[in-house]
């Protein structure tokens, strides 16, 4: 028997991500909570998973806020991405695809980390590359360099 079309498509792991940048041109990064699972101790841009059933417009800013408690306005929404088949873990064989976007702060200036984090730094973009970031991070802020500063 054929499967139907939705039912051979697969699910999907959607991350999206901004490069927060504050008025003198440094970029914020978030340290992932040591007891982590995934990427423990590592460096990243805030941002998260697409929740069901959400907007992909209104994500960036949701998981910005949900993360850090800054306000943001997206500058520019898909700035990288990046998408490979995950090989570990409970979302194994899943495409997974992360979207970068540039933002900047609207309000809420003190950042206030979620349970998910445990530190964050304001750096400039070369400085960054010093951090012990996540693949994804790293590769962003590469291709984003002359669109950060």
């Amino acid at each position: 028997m054929d499967k139907s079309a939705s039912e051979s498509r697969p699910r999907v792991l959607l991350v999206n991500r901004s490069a927060v940048l504050d008025s003198k041109g440094n970029v914020l990064l978030v340290q992932r909570a040591a007891g982590d699972r995934h990427n423990a101790n590592l460096w990243e841009f805030p941002g998260g998973k697409l929740d069901e059933g959400q907007d992909v417009t209104q994500a960036l800013e949701r998981e910005v806020l949900e993360e850090t408690g800054l306000l943001v306005m997206p500058v520019n929404r898909v700035a990288y991405f990046e998408s490979r088949i995950l090989t570990s873990y409970k979302y194994q064989g899943m495409p997974y695809i992360v979207l970068v976007g540039i933002s900047k702060i609207l309000g809420g200036k003190k950042v206030v980390l979620s349970e998910e984090h445990q530190n964050f730094a304001w750096v400039k973009p070369k400085e960054a590359l010093t951090y012990d970031l996540t693949s994804e991070t790293r590769k962003a802020i590469l291709a984003l360099e002359n669109n950060l500063e």
